[in-house]
């Protein structure tokens, strides 16, 4: 009972970032959402020439806050093979922490371009202003306000995660991208129902397509591992449930990363930009994605560990074995029965 214990003990925080990770994903999933859908809108070539850029700006910088706050979810199955370690749990608390400005940044730039024509340009950017502040402060200065200083947090030893622990994060992981993903589909279904999109270019609306079929992708896969395990498992814990769903996961996220890149390309021609430029953000878009999904986290892969039962039971037999040293310090010779044993 004590060791069942600690073990929950340890896998606590771990569990818990990725549960405050699936909290915060969902205001940037829908914000990217209606920041696509806005380049569709009848009234999107009425802006301004610096609403439209700042439209742009925001979706950028949305796409970086979803690049940053869903990584946890890929290097918890690449860099850490899916354990709840305390590296983990690092990992979790500074992409929680970078992914927050650039989010309450687009948070900014989309108030503009909403309310700009209703308020004025200087109403607009002065409510920008303050939004971005409040949520500066209610993210960062609170907490730094308020953290307790001189008590580092607790160390948390690495240990082998229990396989139930595993399979349900691997439910949590997909619970954190699949809302997002099933959202911005809906915005480009609804996409082909509107002039604008009439209007694109031959490569835009391929782009579109081509983006549509990627996501719809990536939502399938990413809901295969709840009837894989119900199913095929019968809903047992096993190792099969555990890598197929770490598998389908990484597979969805790659899917989701060449769909995002194809909508920055339709955004960016949709909002007047050429062909190359729409091209060259849509490069930089896959390029920040696969970095933060997959490059870094396979750079940070922790060894497999290698230790067989054979071997922990012989290191077992031979600490048991050794005697206290001597009083000079020098380890006393062993005694017969203890030769004996080995």
């Amino acid at each position: 009972m004590a060791r069942a214990a600690a073990s929950e003990g340890k896998a606590a925080p771990a569990k818990e970032g990725l549960s405050e990770i699936r909290t915060t994903v969902l205001g940037p999933q829908i914000l990217l959402g209606f920041q696509y859908e806005a380049v569709f809108q009848p009234g999107f070539p009425e802006l301004s020439g610096w609403r439209k850029a700042l439209e742009l700006v925001a979706l950028a910088l949305l796409l970086l806050t979803i690049a940053l706050v869903i990584s946890p979810a890929s290097h918890h199955q690449i860099a850490e093979r899916g354990e709840r370690s305390e590296g983990q749990t690092r990992y979790d608390k500074l992409m929680l922490s970078l992914s927050l400005a650039p989010f309450a940044l687009a948070i900014g730039a989309s108030i503009p371009v909403a309310i700009g024509a209703d308020v004025g340009a200087a109403a607009a950017v002065g409510a920008a202003a303050v939004a971005v502040l409040v949520a500066i402060f209610l993210w960062y200065g609170v907490e730094l306000m308020v953290r307790r200083r001189g008590q580092p947090a607790r160390a948390q030893a690495a240990g082998k995660a229990a396989l139930k622990d595993k399979i349900e994060d691997i439910m949590t992981e997909t619970r954190i991208v699949l809302p997002g993903v099933q959202a911005l589909l809906g915005f480009q279904l609804a996409a082909y129902l509107t002039s604008a999109f009439q209007r694109l270019t031959a490569e835009a609306r391929a782009a579109h397509d081509c983006s549509l079929a990627f996501l719809l992708l990536s939502m399938v896969l990413l809901m295969t591992p709840a009837p894989f395990h119900r199913i095929a498992e019968e809903g047992r814990d096993t190792e099969r449930a555990h890598k197929v769903g770490a598998g389908l996961v990484l597979a969805a996220l790659a899917a989701l990363a060449v769909g995002l890149a194809l909508d920055v390309f339709v955004a960016a021609v949709a909002a007047g930009l050429s062909t190359q430029l729409g091209a060259a953000g849509a490069g930089v878009g896959v390029v920040v994605l696969a970095t933060a999904w997959f490059a870094a986290p396979l750079a940070m892969r922790r060894p497999r560990a290698k230790v067989t039962a054979r071997g922990r039971k012989d290191a077992r037999v031979e600490r048991k074995d050794a005697p206290p040293p001597a009083s000079g310090g020098l380890p006393a010779a062993r005694s017969p029965l203890a030769r004996r044993r080995r």
